[in-house]
């Protein structure tokens, strides 16, 4: 089983931000992804039960998005992120992030010290536990450029 760790500033397993497009691609295809899908400004990567979304501003990733579907690990703070119920993980998250108080919402969220996102907290998400507990949809990591983009939004 792979296990991919979740650092802000950095990336998620062999995706890291600020890489090119070109260096993103081999990194994914050497570590067994297959680019399934792309846009003019995205790709999307599979293993089997593992997708990673990569999102490029000025040809270089800018945002990672990971999504997981059962039989993987995707580590942030010592916990698979795809095994820790919602609020848990948003609590883990918003200690480490610092930047004052946040208020839990099944929807979505970011932390903006570390730029991770969290997307879409429910049950059917929760491959690992039987669908029985909310689970996040996706986590997601971004850089400063993604911030400004995202900030005109949620501000």
């Amino acid at each position: 089983m792979k296990i991919f760790n979740i650092v802000a500033h950095e990336g998620i397993g062999p995706a890291r931000l600020g890489a090119s497009r070109e260096n993103t691609r081999l990194a994914m295809a050497a570590d067994g992804f297959t680019l399934a899908h792309d846009t003019e400004t995205q790709d999307y990567f599979d293993l089997p039960e593992l997708g990673i979304q990569v999102e490029y501003s000025a040809g270089q990733a800018s945002f990672i998005g990971v999504s997981c579907y059962a039989a993987c690990q995707v580590m942030y703070d010592g916990v698979n992120v795809f095994d820790t119920e919602a609020e848990e993980l948003f609590e883990r998250m918003a200690r480490a992030d610092g930047s004052g108080e946040h208020s839990f919402n099944t929807h979505e969220h970011l932390f903006p010290r570390q730029i991770l996102t969290l997307w879409d907290a429910d049950e059917q998400y929760d491959r690992m536990g039987g669908e029985e507990r909310r689970v996040w949809a996706q986590v997601g990591l971004g850089d400063a450029d993604y911030l400004a983009a995202i900030s005109k939004y949620t501000h």
